[in-house]
């Protein structure tokens, strides 16, 4: 069985068909990677397999996506998803949502609940990637204007 299924595909941005008819299967075990130019939608397609994409205000996704036979968009649990397909970008992607909330996202998915954990956390991790004296006033502040580098 492959563990990842890709049938009929479709993804819409609002009016703007981004992804058309994708079908892919993925094997178990093997290394798969995917090449194209700039705006192709590789990206997309990424995002859509951990469901990241139910973040952005009138995506539709239409179609059969299944990880280990289970439909993806269908019942399955998305932070159960999210630990199982992770995902690492080139550039900082952070979600739709305050700099404390996107750092706090993790810790919470796997039952961090307590606010001074999550303050810890937080700190600990501006601290050591050295931009916590950059963003300690504006934590509840959205992600988004961070510039990465």
């Amino acid at each position: 069985m492959d563990k990842i299924t890709i049938h009929n595909t479709d993804l819409y941005y609002g009016d703007f068909h981004a992804l058309k008819d994708i079908n892919l299967d993925i094997p178990e075990h093997k290394i798969t990677a995917f090449i194209g130019p700039s705006g192709c939608g590789k990206s997309t397609l990424l995002k859509s397999l951990n469901r990241m994409n139910d973040l952005v205000e009138g995506c539709k996704i239409t179609g059969e996506l299944r990880l280990d036979g289970e439909d993806i968009y269908g019942k399955m649990d998305v932070n159960l998803l999210r630990k199982r397909v992770g995902m690492v970008f080139q550039k900082p992607n952070p979600f739709p949502m305050s700099i404390y909330d996107n750092i706090a996202y993790g810790p919470r998915t796997h039952g961090v609940h307590s606010k001074s954990r999550l303050d810890d956390i937080v700190e600990k991790a501006l601290r050591d990637a050295a931009i916590w004296d950059e963003v300690k006033d504006r934590l509840k502040k959205s992600a988004l204007g961070m510039s990465g580098g």
